[in-house]
C-alpha cells in the first residue's frame, strides 16, 4: 500500500493541500524579506577598482560601507578606532603611520591612496582634504 496524505489523514480532511500551499507561500514570503533587508554599498572611500569600503564624513567620522562607525580622525591628524584609541596619525605632508610610527602608506590632495611601494590602493573623495583622506585610508585599507 502507498503512503498517502489522504490515507493518514483522512478523506474528510481537504485541508491538506491548502495547508501545503500555504506554509510553501510563507517561506516565499520570508526569503523575499530576508534579501530586500540586504543593503547595497556605499562610500567615498574606493577601491583601485572603484568599489566602496568605506565613507569618511566632514565632521572626521569614518564609516564602513553600510553606514557603521569605525572610527574617525581630528583636526591634528590623529587618527582613532571606534573605541577612542588612538591607532595612527596623517601628517600634512600626507604621510600615515600606524600608533608606533611605522609608515603605512602616503596620501596625496588628490584623494589617491599609495602604499609604501608606492602602488596606488585606492582612492578617498573628500575634497583634497589630507587629514580626512589619511585618516580613512588607516582605518579603511590598513586596519591589520
Amino acid at each position: 500500500m502507498k503512503w498517502s496524505v489522504f490515507r493518514d489523514a483522512g478523506k474528510r480532511c481537504c485541508f491538506v493541500p491548502i495547508i501545503g500551499l500555504a506554509v510553501i507561500c510563507v517561506f516565499c514570503m520570508d526569503t523575499n524579506a530576508v534579501f530586500a533587508q540586504q543593503q547595497t554599498a556605499k562610500g567615498n572611500v574606493l577601491t583601485i577598482y572603484g568599489q566602496p569600503v568605506g565613507a569618511v564624513l566632514p565632521d572626521g567620522k569614518i564609516t564602513n560601507p553600510y553606514g557603521t562607525a569605525i572610527g574617525s580622525v581630528d583636526d591634528q591628524g590623529n587618527i582613532f578606532n571606534v573605541s577612542k584609541m588612538a591607532i595612527g596619525k596623517v601628517d600634512a605632508s600626507g604621510n600615515v603611520t600606524n600608533q608606533s610610527g611605522t609608515p603605512l602608506c602616503t596620501v596625496d590632495a588628490k584623494g589617491n591612496v599609495y602604499n609604501i611601494n608606492g602602488t596606488k590602493v585606492g582612492q578617498v573623495n573628500a575634497g583634497g582634504n589630507i587629514l580626512l583622506i589619511g585618516g580613512a585610508a588607516r582605518l579603511l585599507f590598513y586596519m591589520k
